[in-house]
């Protein structure tokens, strides 16, 4: 099926911009864009009355999708007023949303995003002598994310393996679109419900999720994150699935060659070392909520056979799933 879509011009944003109240009498400027998978986001200025303000506009420019964008405006809200001040700082605040325009306007949270450090610093060239920096940042990741779960804190829930393997089949049904090899979903598939017998009825601590923890939602300025895109925010869920899309997402640009296998790895630990500080995790949870973060970064994002960097990374990616189906991080 077709989807529609309808793109609007910087210039056009800026003039609908102008409309709203509080933007009236306003001189809008447009600064640039960002890369996004779903949507386009542009930053702007705005002064008005001698101050100064930096926004964001996120644009979903599919019809299909613009209800996204009420969808986010009220995550952001619900996300901001379970939090304490410091952390609510580093959320982005919703300013108005334009449904009809598939628009969503808010504060810009400052910071580099994570991904940029991990693209300029761990690769190969620097990251033999950058890679404190980069376990550094990483760290500060984890210390937030601990810091958002134990603000955000709920009752246990029961592990439903069935729904959790619905999950997963689900996602390993795009697999084959991606180039691996058709039979690679159902050996996943079996593999991880193998590991996740012994799971079944197990309490696992919950708290808010953010849904898509990954570098390139997460800023970072001196000492000082900043989470943005909470399209997949929800109120309670496993404390397991944001670290373990983080994890997966480093497992996975591990196999790509302009990266420096041991500044991921350091940016792994440091990742793990912040998040659990002195308390303990299930390694055994966070391995198979890391095959599903994973998975599901491979189905969201670009055909592997573009700025991966060498031949034969599908097979580099499939023996990757394959270990960490059979739990093996």
């Amino acid at each position: 099926m077709l989807r529609s879509s309808v793109s609007i011009s910087d210039a056009e944003i800026s003039e609908e911009l102008r409309k709203q109240p509080a933007f009236a009498s306003s001189t809008i400027k447009y600064i640039r864009s960002f890369p996004s998978r779903h949507s386009q986001v542009s930053e702007y200025k705005v002064q008005s009355d001698g101050t100064q303000q930096a926004i964001v506009v996120k644009h979903w420019p599919l019809r299909e999708d613009r209800d996204r964008t009420s969808l986010e405006f009220g995550n952001l809200r619900k996300a901001r007023s379970m939090l304490r001040e410091e952390l609510r700082r580093g959320v982005p605040e919703p300013l108005f949303v334009l449904p009809a325009l598939g628009i969503l306007v808010t504060r810009k949270i400052p910071g580099t995003p994570l991904a940029q450090s991990f693209k300029k610093y761990g690769n190969r060239f620097c990251g033999p002598f950058r890679s404190a920096a980069v376990a550094e940042k990483a760290r500060q990741a984890g210390v937030w994310l601990k810091s958002f779960q134990e603000a955000t804190q709920a009752e246990p829930i029961v592990f439903n393996r069935s729904c959790f393997l619905a999950e997963v089949e689900k996602r390993l049904s795009f697999l084959e679109y991606k180039g691996f090899e058709p039979q690679l979903a159902r050996e996943i598939l079996d593999r991880v419900a193998l590991q996740s017998t012994r799971f079944q009825g197990r309490l696992t601590p919950t708290a808010a999720r953010h849904g898509d923890f990954i570098p390139q939602n997460i800023l970072i300025q001196d000492d000082r994150v900043g989470i943005v895109d909470f399209e997949a925010f929800a109120e309670r869920k496993s404390v397991y699935y944001d670290p373990s899309m983080f994890l997966g997402y480093l497992l996975l640009l591990r196999t790509r060659a302009p990266y420096h296998p041991g500044s991921l790895d350091r940016a792994r630990l440091a990742f793990l070392a912040g998040f659990c500080g002195k308390g303990v995790i299930d390694q055994d949870l966070f391995s198979i909520y890391s095959i599903q973060g994973a998975i599901r970064l491979i189905t969201d994002g670009p055909q592997l056979n573009r700025g991966w960097g060498r031949m034969g990374v599908i097979d580099v990616v499939t023996k990757r799933l394959k270990d960490m189906a059979a739990g093996s991080l």
